[in-house]
This record gives C-alpha cells, structure tokens and sequence, in this order.
C-alpha cells in the first residue's frame, strides 16, 4: 500500500490518496497513473517529493512532475544501509550517514556524501535534494515522518477488524482514517512552514508489508 501526504504552503498537511496495488506491482507505469491521478485531483506544482526507494518511482516524478525535486527519505536509507551492513561497520557507518543529513551547507554535504561513497560505495546521490530548500523546513523534508502516525493507525486498525469482506472495505476504512487526520491537521499548519515562503512538498510512505491478497484479507500488520 502507498500513502501520499501534501503539505501545503501555509503548513498544512492533507492525505492526498492511498493505493492498493494488485497482482500487478510496483512498476513506471503504476506510479505514473498515481502522480496522474494526483494532478487530476488538483496538485499542479510540487517542489519536492520525499519517499522510499521504490522500483520506478523516480522515473515516473521526473516525468509527470519534471521541475519537481527528488528526496530519499533518510531515516529509510539509514536503516536499510546499516540493515546490509556488517554488525562491526555499522557504527561508523552511522556516524558517516549523519554528516550528510545535519550538514548546515550542500557543499558540506557533497563533501560528506563524497567520502561516503569512496569508504562505504553506497547508492547516496537522492540524499541531498532538501539542501536546496530553506534551513528552517529542511527537518520537514528529508524524511518521511509525518506519515509514521498514518502508518500506525493502518497497522493498527486491520488487527481490529482482522479480516475485510473486500478490497472495498478496506478502502472504505483507510478513507475514513484519512478524513479524521485531514480534520485534526486542518486546526493547525506546521511551524517553520507558516513563517516560510517555500511551496508545498509531497511525501510518499511505502509499506512493503502492507498487501491485499488475493483472498482480500490485509495481514502480516
């Protein structure tokens, strides 16, 4: 399953959609019906996706959103670098990451991603696009955190009802879910957002374990 999160311009975050993939997967195509259907909802402009690594993803945002910037989440990349690594690197392989995301300035961090890649060789080129954006909304951008109470509720209300009639049910219980946040983020925007100029950004969350089976059951929560 597939969350997406919008902040808007004032700071306001809203649940965008939710997509259920099939049989069919993850793929180019997929993701670009999804940011499709995301302009046909009325998001005309984005200035930043931040998301998961996801097969196809990123092909599909340059394509529909061209001028749009690309940020991996860097609490994903984090945890999925030192999942591959060695349990005697993974220190100081903690310590390199952290040097890329709390830099104050991008050179600082290409710097930091330099030596990175020569020590470790790791795929980190997705890891600085949130330097390009104003200091004080950085901490907003290059993670997505502001989905882990979603994420928590989805996992959590499927135990509740443990098996759905449908796929519809399920869609059912994931749009109410959505409209209860969308009302509790509606009261207030997010601090350094309301003082900041900057436009809206997209935040993708990505659950592997969340499927829809063919027997329409949401498990493995």
């Amino acid at each position: 399953m597939c969350i997406a999160l919008g902040i808007k311009p004032a700071g306001r975050r809203e649940i965008l959609g939710f997509w259920l993939f099939g049989a069919e997967g993850e793929s180019s195509r997929n993701w670009e019906e999804v940011l499709k259907g995301l302009k046909r909802c009325g998001v005309q402009r984005v200035r930043i996706f931040t998301t998961d690594e996801l097969p196809g993803l990123e092909e599909a945002i340059k394509k529909i959103f061209p001028e749009a910037d690309w940020q991996l989440c860097v609490l994903h990349a984090v945890r999925d670098a030192l999942n591959k690594s060695r349990n005697k690197d993974r220190d100081a392989l903690a310590e390199d990451l952290k040097k890329i995301y709390r830099a104050e300035i991008r050179e600082e961090a290409e710097e930091a991603l330099r030596s990175l890649r020569e020590r470790w060789e790791t795929k980190a080129y997705a890891l600085l696009a949130f330097l390009r954006h104003p200091k004080p909304i950085r901490w907003y951008l290059n993670t997505a955190y502001q989905l882990e109470r979603v994420a928590k509720e989805v996992k959590r209300r499927p135990k509740v009802v443990e098996v759905f009639c449908g796929e519809g049910a399920a869609e059912k219980l994931l749009y109410l879910l959505s409209s209860q946040l969308d009302k509790t983020w509606g009261r207030a925007g997010l601090e350094g957002l309301r003082k900041s100029r900057w436009k809206a950004t997209i935040l993708v969350e990505h659950t592997k374990r969340y499927t829809m089976r063919h027997e329409k059951r949401l498990s493995d929560l």
